[in-house]
């Protein structure tokens, strides 16, 4: 990180953390409110709650409605917006550097004084129902809920985000009331910003603003249940397109294994150049869409592969995969291979932290899991220094059968097959 953009942290006196990226060269600004709290943090009956009150924090405050909140931002050039994690709840907004002070007081506004009217708690109920229905609609969607549920079962991090019918009928106002007080606070809330501004007049629109936030207790989140494998198949027979998962339990934010564990990703699946694109795309013509993902929380992870194809070709498409991976658990990737995939990794990163937003978002990101702003630079030569035989090690450690994880969305036809495939992997 240059030191035009090295970061400037402040704590307010209830506890507030605060990090100052100033990118002079820039012509806007991006600001983040961060709640490290998420689904994570609620109960079986609560779920959906943190996602519910992300929408509702966009319904009015006692000074604003939820026209005046979205058009007092974008009249000035900006847009905002919010996103509901497993752990922490964030809402941004990003515009004209010059239009710091109006950007900040909307949002300062909406995350501390939501009104929390009954009208607007059914209103966004169906708003949310209609989102679920959506992601049912969506196979590709439906997977990511139902893969999360089979490598986590009866646990928070295996529950789906919005929630469900069931559990938002039973949220009413004194609950959703009651978790923002308790989630809403300032020792679990962190300040980002990034663009043409200077740290003094950061904190000065800030500070005033969010310094009555009581300090709070923070949630605590269940811990992460031990690794162990998981199914899940949901039947939709109307599909010309089955759609398939296959993870394995992975190393979580702080292992020092995890830059071993990324670049395994890229030469596995994270880009056209990588073992299942090349191999079940190109060579044999079995799918469009083949990649692999890594969900990675503060103490458990999940490395996963999707891919979309001919529900007959299923079989063959994880015979294939499963060679790939015995593969990489045999022998190390060739020096070359490595360097290509510390290169893309190294070069994605520089590229995205080129704007104001994803400095926020990377300043955000590292004080709620590291309780600091990490130095890009110092994560790229950590991946760097990775060796062929670490990867290796790494596919030995989560490339196994008592971490597996299969979901699928298809017809009735291809359940048999892939359970039996997922008992004698």
């Amino acid at each position: 990180m240059s030191s035009q953009s090295a970061p400037q942290l402040a704590e307010l006196p209830n506890g507030i953390r605060l990090a100052t990226i100033e990118m002079p060269y820039m012509q806007s600004v991006a600001v983040g409110f961060w709640t490290g709290t998420g689904s994570r943090h609620e109960s079986a009956g609560q779920n959906g709650i943190a996602h519910y009150i992300e929408h509702l924090l966009f319904k009015g405050t006692a000074d604003r409605t939820a026209e005046e909140i979205s058009r007092q931002v974008e009249r000035i050039g900006g847009s905002i917006d919010a996103f509901t994690t497993e752990d922490h709840t964030a809402y941004q907004v990003k515009g004209p550097a010059e239009q710091l002070e109006p950007l900040v007081d909307v949002l300062a506004d909406l995350y501390q004084h939501p009104r929390f009217d009954p009208d607007d708690l059914e209103n966004e109920r169906n708003v949310i129902r209609e989102e679920i229905a959506m992601v049912r609609d969506q196979p590709s969607q439906w997977l990511e809920d139902l893969t999360s549920a089979a490598a986590w079962p009866d646990h928070p991090l295996g529950r789906p985000i919005t929630g469900t019918e069931a559990t938002l009928a039973s949220l009413d106002r004194s609950a959703v009331a009651g978790f923002h007080r308790a989630a809403y606070t300032a020792g679990q809330t962190i300040v980002t910003v990034a663009g043409r501004v200077t740290h003094q007049d950061v904190l000065d629109q800030i500070a005033p603003r969010l310094a009555d936030l009581p300090a709070g207790t923070p949630l605590v989140a269940e811990p992460a249940p031990a690794p162990a494998p998981g199914f899940g198949f949901a039947r939709r027979d109307d599909l010309e397109q089955a759609h398939l998962a296959v993870g394995f339990h992975a190393c979580g934010r702080h292992d020092e294994a995890r830059y071993a564990q990324k670049l395994l990703n890229v030469l596995l699946g994270e880009n056209m150049s990588s073992r299942l694109f090349q191999e079940l795309r190109e060579r044999d013509g079995l799918c469009y869409e083949v990649q692999s993902d890594i969900m990675s929380f503060e103490d458990a992870g999940l490395l996963h592969i999707y891919v979309a194809l001919d529900p007959a070709e299923a079989i063959r498409a994880l015979k294939t995969l499963r060679a790939i991976l015995a593969d990489f658990v045999n022998r190390p990737p060739s020096d070359e291979s490595l360097d290509e995939a510390k290169s893309y990794l190294i070069g994605q990163s520089r590229i995205a932290l080129e704007n104001t937003a994803s400095q926020m978002m990377w300043a955000g990101e590292c004080l709620l899991s590291f309780g600091e702003v990490i130095d890009p630079e110092i994560v790229h030569q950590r991946l760097a220094a990775v060796t062929p035989s670490e990867v290796r090690a790494m596919a030995n450690r989560i490339f196994r059968a008592d971490g597996l994880v299969t979901a699928a969305v298809g017809p009735r036809t291809m359940e048999k097959g892939l359970r039996a495939w997922h008992a004698g992997f």
